[in-house]
């Protein structure tokens, strides 16, 4: 058993009032960490594991434990009146997807039911603390003036005409307020819900696909926040990542980005990407309605 430090008061504020949460109930961080922050009207999760929150030890088995880091993070969203249905992002990161990834998709239709299922990326890595086997970080919409359990119609979740399709518990992407969340998105022709053939070109339809998602509510590129790229090649396919971003941005100014080099990703593809754009509810309106 890991001993814990002492976790944060569920109440502590910073000086622009983002909120440390320590609900009652919850897992004991173990470092220098903490379990999640409200920032206004969003909830962001750190990666829950299959933590007892009883003991603080890992539970047996591997959908157990899968099922344990969901509910941990469940636990953490519920204490700010989100449910899992408020939930914008998700990343998932486990170390053998070809094993894990059906039992993530197993329980989240357990605990989703039949959906609407929220934006999620997933990644195989080389090792997880504790060696561990899944970790899974979420955002969720929890607006202060709304926030009540079993809140309907606070995320709208999206899937625009001329996109690709989910192949599991996953969707394209999520509006909550004025953010777009897109889900990873890869180099899948829409057309055929297939692999694109080459690796510039899989680099390519990997962000049309999410400039399709965005435009949907009426963002550009020029309007992403925050950009994530997992690569399976961080010397061969940063140089192509940038090509193509050059080649759909134009010249500066980029948006922040974390490019990653992991271990997989699904069907053995070479590059994911997720993006978080801001677009006005009355700009999407408008562009809906054109």
């Amino acid at each position: 058993m890991i001993a814990a430090v002492s976790s944060a008061p569920a109440q502590q504020l910073s000086a622009h009032s983002l909120k440390t949460l320590a609900p009652a109930g919850a897992i004991k961080p173990t470092g220098t960490w903490n379990l999640g922050t409200r920032a206004g009207d969003f909830v962001y999760i750190a990666g829950m594991r299959g933590i007892d929150p009883k003991t603080n030890t890992l539970v047996e088995g591997d959908e157990a434990r899968i099922r344990q880091a969901f509910l941990n993070m469940k636990l953490i969203a519920g204490s700010e009146g989100a449910t899992l249905r408020d939930a914008v992002r998700l990343v998932v990161y486990v170390t053998d997807m070809f094993r894990f990834r059906p039992l993530v998709d197993k329980i989240q239709a357990e605990l989703w039911g039949q959906g609407p299922y929220p934006p999620r990326t997933i990644v195989e890595v080389r090792r997880l603390n504790q060696d561990d086997i899944v970790e899974i970080e979420g955002t969720f919409y929890a607006p202060k003036a709304l926030a009540q359990p079993d809140s309907p119609g606070l995320v709208k979740t999206l899937a625009p005409a001329g996109a690709i399709k989910p192949t599991g518990t996953w969707s394209l992407g999520a509006r909550a307020g004025d953010f777009v969340y897109v889900a990873g998105m890869r180099g899948i022709d829409p057309k055929t819900d297939t692999l694109i053939k080459g690796d510039e070109e899989c680099v390519r339809q990997a962000f049309m696909n999410m400039k399709l998602i965005a435009e949907s509510e009426g963002a550009t590129l020029r309007d992403a926040a925050r950009l994530v790229v997992y690569t399976t090649d961080m010397f061969r396919y940063r140089p192509l990542v940038n090509k193509v971003q050059s080649e759909l941005w134009g010249q500066w100014p980029y948006p922040p980005r974390t490019i990653v080099e992991i271990h997989r990703l699904n069907q053995d593809d070479i590059v994911e990407v997720e993006g978080t754009f801001l677009s006005s509810a009355s700009t999407a309106a408008s562009t809906r309605a054109r």
